[in-house]
C-alpha cells in the first residue's frame, strides 16, 4: 500500500528546494548589482558606476518620453486655454479703436491687438478645429511660430501670404489656409479624418462635418465642402496639381479649370453647385498615412451665397457618395489599384454653371 504521507513530504521538500533556489538566484543578482560585504574596492567602484549609469539612462528615457509624449500635449492645452481666455475677454474701447477701418467683428479686437497678423477665425463644428488665423509676409513665418509670436514647432494656422483680406470684406477668390497635422490632434490634425485610407469611414465623417466657418474682421461666412483630395507635390510620383498657385481667377475658363480639377480629384461628391464669381476656402495639411513623402490632404469648400441655406438637408447629406475613380498621380494609382490610367469624370457637369459635358464624362455603370 502506498505511503501517501511520504509522498506529501517529498513534494513539500521539492517546493522548499525550488523556493530556496529562486531566493539564491535573486540574492546572486542583487549581489552582482550593488556593493556587498566582501567586495573588492574595484568591484565596488564598478557597481557604483553601473548603478549611476542605469539611473542616468532611466532619467534620460523619462525626459525623452516627457518631451515627445507629454510636453506637446501640455503645450496644446496651455495654448488652447490661453486662446480661449483671450476669446472670452471683453474687447476694450482701445482695442476696438486699433481695428482696421470698416472692421465689424469687434469680438476679435483682442486678437488683433496682440497680433496685427490676425486675419480671421476658423472653426468646424464638432471637431477640434477652432483657432485664430494669421497671415505672414511669406508662407514660412508661422510654420514654427505660435499666435503670440513665440517659437513653437506646432506653428499656427496661417493664410497664404498672397491671399487678400481687404477692408471691404472682399477676399481672394480662393483663400488657402495651412496648418500642421500634429499627433496632439490640434490645428489641422482632424482635417485628415476627411481623407483616411478607410474611405467609407471618411465619407461618414464628411457627412457629419460638411460645413466650415471662416470669419474675417469684416464678415462672417460659412462654406460647404465640395472636394476632398489627396494631392501629390512631387513630380517623381507623377501628376502634380499646383493648387497653391491658384488664388484668383482671371476669367471663367480659369474658374472652370480649378473647380473641375477639384471635382476630378475629389474622393467624394457632395453635389454642391458652383458658378463663376463664387468664393472658395481651401484647407491644406500634410498626409502621413499612405507612406509617401510630401503628400497633402486638401479640403475645398464653396462660400454660402446670400439667401442660401448655410447647411445641407438630410436628403443632400444622404446623397454624398464616393468617386469611383478620383484623378491621382501614378504612384497613388498603383498603391490603390485604380488602374494605370484615369478612367474619366463621374461628376455631374451641371454642378458647374455653363460647364459643357464631353467624352471625359462617365457613369458608374460604364466603368
Amino acid at each position: 500500500m502506498p505511503d501517501y504521507k511520504s509522498v506529501v513530504v517529498s513534494t513539500a521538500d521539492k517546493k522548499k528546494k525550488k523556493k530556496k533556489k529562486k531566493e539564491n538566484a535573486a540574492l546572486a543578482i542583487v549581489k552582482g548589482l550593488i556593493p556587498w560585504k566582501g567586495d573588492s574596492v574595484g568591484e565596488i567602484i564598478r557597481k557604483i558606476v553601473f548603478l549611476v549609469s542605469i539611473v542616468a539612462l532611466c532619467v534620460a528615457v523619462l525626459i525623452i518620453i516627457d518631451k515627445y509624449m507629454f510636453e506637446p500635449e501640455r503645450q496644446r492645452n496651455e495654448y488652447q486655454s490661453s486662446i480661449l481666455q483671450l476669446g472670452n475677454h471683453e474687447p476694450t474701447a482701445e482695442e476696438i479703436a486699433e481695428l482696421p477701418e470698416k472692421a465689424i467683428n469687434t469680438e476679435y479686437a483682442p486678437f488683433y491687438a496682440i497680433n496685427n497678423d490676425f486675419v480671421g477665425w476658423l472653426s468646424i463644428k464638432g471637431i477640434n478645429v477652432n483657432y485664430p488665423v494669421v497671415q505672414g509676409e511669406n508662407n514660412t513665418d508661422y510654420l514654427e511660430k505660435d499666435f503670440y509670436g513665440n517659437y513653437s514647432k506646432n506653428g499656427t494656422i496661417f493664410a497664404d501670404y498672397e491671399n487678400e483680406f481687404k477692408n471691404t470684406g472682399e477676399t481672394s477668390a480662393n483663400t488657402i489656409l495651412y496648418g500642421h497635422n500634429l499627433r496632439t490632434e490640434n490645428f489641422f490634425a482632424e482635417i485628415t479624418e476627411y481623407r483616411r485610407v478607410d474611405l467609407d469611414k471618411s465619407l461618414e465623417f464628411l457627412k457629419e462635418h460638411p460645413v466650415i466657418e471662416f470669419d474675417t474682421l469684416y464678415e462672417k461666412a460659412k462654406y460647404k465642402i465640395f472636394s476632398v483630395m489627396l494631392i501629390n507635390t512631387r513630380e517623381e510620383y507623377g501628376d502634380v496639381f499646383n493648387y497653391p498657385a491658384i488664388l484668383n481667377f482671371a476669367n471663367r475658363d480659369e474658374f472652370n479649370y480649378f473647380t473641375s480639377e477639384c471635382l476630378d480629384r475629389s474622393e467624394f461628391f457632395t453635389g454642391v453647385d458652383m458658378k463663376y464669381g463664387d468664393k472658395f476656402l481651401t484647407l491644406s495639411t500634410c498626409e502621413f498615412e499612405v507612406g509617401l513623402y510630401d503628400m497633402r490632404i486638401v479640403v475645398v469648400a464653396r462660400k454660402v451665397r446670400d439667401g442660401e441655406s448655410d447647411s445641407f438637408t438630410d436628403k443632400q447629406i444622404d446623397s454624398f457618395k464616393r468617386n469611383p475613380d478620383p484623378k491621382q498621380c501614378r504612384t497613388i494609382r498603383e498603391l490603390y489599384y485604380y488602374g494605370e490610367e484615369w478612367s474619366g469624370r463621374y461628376w455631374d457637369p451641371a454642378w458647374i454653371e455653363g460647364f459643357k459635358k464631353d467624352s471625359s464624362f462617365k457613369t458608374e455603370s460604364s466603368d
